[in-house]
C-alpha cells in the first residue's frame, strides 16, 4: 500500500509539472491571438491609411493549474476556468455572428477551443506577415547571426589612397546616432555607424583622397516590391538595398536618394568630416575590388535583438530586407522572391502547412498576402512564450505598436500580440 501511495505522488509531481509547462506556452499564444474583432469594426471603418494604428485585447481567463492531478483543489480550479471560458466563448458569439466574410477568429484557451470562425481561411495578414518572416530567419540564420558593415581601403600612412568603400551587409537598423530620436517607434537595438567612423578616426586616418563609395552589391537592386502602391514606395518601405542607413533618410533633407548605398555614403562622408578627416572627392555607389584590405567593420546586435524590432515595432525594411538575407543563405541568391520561397519551406519544416497560401512581401504592406489564423496560432505556439518570438512581440500600453493603446485594464502590461492594419484589413495575433 505504502508503494502505491508512493508511485502515485511521484506521478502527481509529474504531470503537475509537465501541466505546468504547457499551460504557460498555451495561454498567451492562444488566448490572444484573434481578439481582433472587438476592436476592430470601428477601426476598420477609421483606418485610410497603411500606417499601423494598433488595437487589442484579452481575455481575463486565469492562470494554469498548479494544483496535483489528484487534488480537489485543482477540480475547483478546472471548473473554475471551464466556466471562464464558456463565459468567453459566449461573449464572442455576437462577434463570431458579425464578422465579414473575408475574416477569421480563432482562440484556444490552453487546449481549450474558445472560438473557431474559418479559421482555415485564407485571408490577408497585413503586418502579421512579419511573425512567418521572423520564424524563418531565425531557423536559417539562427538566433545568433549578426550583420556586419565594413569600411575597405587602400592606406599609406594616414590617408586612405583612392576611395574608402563602404560596403552593406544588409542590416536594417544601420544608423545615426541622431536618428532614433525622430521616428515614431525608436529603433530599440540601432547599430550605429558613428561607431565605425569612431574606429576610423582612432587609426590615425587623416585623409581620404578618393570618395566614400557605398557597395551595396550583397543583394539585388529591387527597391521596391512591384505590386506595392504609391502610398506605400519610400513613405512606408523603401527604397531598399543591402546598404540602408537611417532607413534611407539623410538628417536635414526632405527626399531619401533614389539609391541608399549614395545616401549611405553620404552620410559617412560627413561622419567623418566631423571627426576631422577630409574626403576629397564626393559620395557615389560602386563595387568595391575585390582583396581590397579591411580598414575597419562594424558588427550588428544579435539576430534574436533584430527580431524585437522587427516585432515590437512592425519594422518593414527590417523584414524586407530579411527576406533577402535567408535567401541568400539557403539559395545564394539574394532576392525577395527567394527569400520567400524559403521562408516557405521553413514554415513546412516547422510542420506548419502553407499549401494555398499567397506570400507577396515579407512586410505585409501587399494586399496580395494570404494567411490563415490557424497558421499564425500553430506558428506562435511552435514557438512559445518565453522564446524570442514570443517576447519580441509589443507590449499592451507599453512597447512598439501597443505602446499608446490598452495602458489601462486587465490587458496592461500582459498581452503580447502583433498588430496589422490596411486598408480595410486589422489583425492581431498573440
Amino acid at each position: 500500500m505504502r508503494e502505491l501511495w508512493r508511485r502515485l505522488r511521484r506521478f502527481d509531481r509529474h504531470v503537475t509539472t509537465v501541466d505546468t509547462q504547457r499551460a504557460a506556452t498555451s495561454l498567451l499564444v492562444a488566448a490572444v491571438v484573434v481578439f481582433v474583432p472587438l476592436y476592430s469594426a470601428w477601426q476598420v471603418a477609421s483606418t485610410a491609411a497603411n500606417v499601423a494604428t494598433p488595437r487589442s485585447t484579452t481575455l481575463p481567463i486565469g492562470a494554469a493549474p498548479v494544483e496535483p492531478v489528484f487534488s480537489v483543489r485543482r477540480i475547483a480550479q478546472t471548473v473554475a476556468i471551464d466556466a471562464r471560458v464558456a463565459k468567453v466563448r459566449a461573449r464572442l458569439t455576437s462577434v463570431s455572428a458579425n464578422m465579414p466574410e473575408a475574416s477569421c477568429l480563432l482562440v484556444r484557451a490552453d487546449t481549450r477551443l474558445v472560438a473557431d470562425v474559418r479559421s482555415s481561411a485564407p485571408v490577408v495578414p497585413a503586418s502579421n506577415m512579419k511573425l512567418l518572416v521572423a520564424a524563418a530567419a531565425l531557423d536559417v540564420l539562427g538566433a545568433d547571426f549578426r550583420y556586419e558593415t565594413q569600411a575597405l581601403g587602400v592606406r599609406e600612412g594616414n590617408t586612405v589612397v583612392g576611395n574608402l568603400w563602404l560596403v552593406g551587409g544588409g542590416d536594417p537598423l544601420l544608423s545615426t546616432r541622431g536618428y532614433p530620436a525622430t521616428q515614431q517607434y525608436p529603433t530599440i537595438s540601432p547599430t550605429f555607424l558613428d561607431s565605425l567612423a569612431d574606429e576610423i578616426a582612432a587609426s590615425g586616418i587623416t585623409t581620404v583622397a578618393g570618395s566614400v563609395v557605398g557597395d551595396e552589391s550583397r543583394y539585388d537592386d529591387e527597391r521596391y516590391v512591384p505590386t506595392w502602391g504609391d502610398g506605400i514606395r519610400a513613405i512606408e518601405a523603401g527604397p531598399l538595398g543591402a546598404l540602408l542607413v537611417n532607413d534611407g533618410i539623410i538628417l536635414g533633407e526632405p527626399f531619401k536618394p533614389a539609391n541608399p548605398a549614395v545616401g549611405a555614403a553620404t552620410v559617412f562622408t560627413r561622419l567623418l568630416q566631423e571627426r576631422g578627416i577630409t574626403v576629397l572627392g564626393a559620395a557615389r555607389a560602386g563595387t568595391a575590388p575585390t582583396g581590397t584590405a579591411v580598414l575597419a567593420k562594424l558588427a550588428s546586435a544579435p539576430l534574436a535583438q533584430v527580431v524585437v524590432d522587427l516585432l515590437t515595432n512592425s519594422d518593414n525594411n527590417a523584414a524586407e530586407l530579411l527576406l533577402k538575407e535567408i535567401g541568400l543563405a539557403r539559395r545564394q541568391t539574394p532576392t525577395r522572391t527567394s527569400g520567400l520561397q524559403v521562408m516557405a519551406e521553413a514554415l513546412e519544416n516547422r510542420g506548419i502547412a502553407t499549401a494555398g497560401l499567397s506570400f507577396a512581401d515579407g512586410s505585409g504592406l501587399d494586399g496580395g498576402n494570404t494567411v490563415t489564423c490557424s497558421v499564425l496560432v500553430a506558428l506562435l505556439d511552435s514557438f512559445g512564450v518565453e522564446s524570442v518570438i514570443g517576447q519580441g512581440l509589443a507590449l499592451a500600453g507599453t512597447t512598439g505598436t501597443l505602446r499608446d493603446v490598452l495602458k489601462s485594464g486587465p490587458a496592461a502590461g500582459r498581452v503580447r500580440a502583433k498588430t496589422g492594419t490596411l486598408r480595410n484589413v486589422k489583425s492581431l495575433s498573440g
